[in-house]
């Protein structure tokens, strides 16, 4: 992973790749959806539009799982959004110029988003629960009070840190991978450079499936968090 550009804004440090991409990510995102409804079609569905319209469905068969219609319709779009960002900010670490950065390996980004879905858990939960009921989720049984407090923090926080890991690793895993790359003529150049293109094959396959997995499990999991929430207090 290439060192990151900063920016000193009022006195704070902004990772200037990290917001170069979540932007560039958002706005690629908005523009898919953008032009799949300006294009769309019911009689012949095609391309662009048959993507998006595969991700609604995607979601919309767990949401359905999970939640009533009028629960589901109050967190789907956000589940679609955030599938459909992950997916594309996730795709630039596996681009191969040195200077693309995914957003998810900085730590900050996925924190950013576990803090939406910690702030979305309780403001539906004292929605659907009012205040009381709400508190009282956290207090029952009484034994367990402070583990159900606990996990109010480390679900969003493993959360988080899951997603950070693993695009972080995958990060570094390609650069290990690129730069094993013989240099000079020898006997033995044919050989390493083959084995060198095959593993860094190997490690952009490897690093495509973790960053559609974790999208994907960063989604559910979200959902079903959320989803407890909305809950009566005890009910699973």
């Amino acid at each position: 992973m290439e060192p990151q550009w900063q920016w000193h804004i009022f006195g704070y440090i902004v990772n200037a790749y990290t917001m170069i991409f979540t932007w560039v990510s958002m706005i690629i995102v908005f523009l898919m959806f953008r032009l799949a409804a300006r294009k769309a079609s019911v009689e012949k569905p095609r391309g662009l539009q048959n993507f998006v319209e595969f991700a609604y469905d995607f979601v919309g068969n767990y949401v359905r799982e999970d939640l009533n219609d009028e629960q589901g319709n109050r967190i789907f779009r956000l589940l679609v959004a955030e599938i459909m960002y992950l997916l594309v900010a996730n795709v630039f670490s596996l681009l191969p110029f040195p200077f693309f950065h995914a957003a998810a390996a900085d730590v900050n980004v996925p924190l950013g988003l576990a803090i939406i879905v910690f702030v979305l858990i309780h403001y539906y939960g004292v929605h659907y629960r009012r205040i009381g009921g709400h508190l009282k989720s956290l207090a029952s049984p009484w034994g367990l009070t402070p583990l159900f407090i606990m996990e109010q923090f480390t679900n969003p926080g493993t959360l988080a840190l899951r997603l950070f890991g693993n695009i972080f690793a995958g990060d570094i895993l390609m650069n290990l991978a690129t730069s094993f790359i013989p240099t000079g003529i020898s006997l033995w150049f044919g050989f390493t450079f083959i084995i060198s293109v095959l593993l860094q094959l190997g490690v952009l396959g490897f690093n495509t499936f973790i960053a559609v997995m974790q999208s994907f499990i960063f989604m559910v999991l979200t959902l079903a968090y959320i989803g407890q929430s909305m809950r009566p207090a005890g009910e699973h």
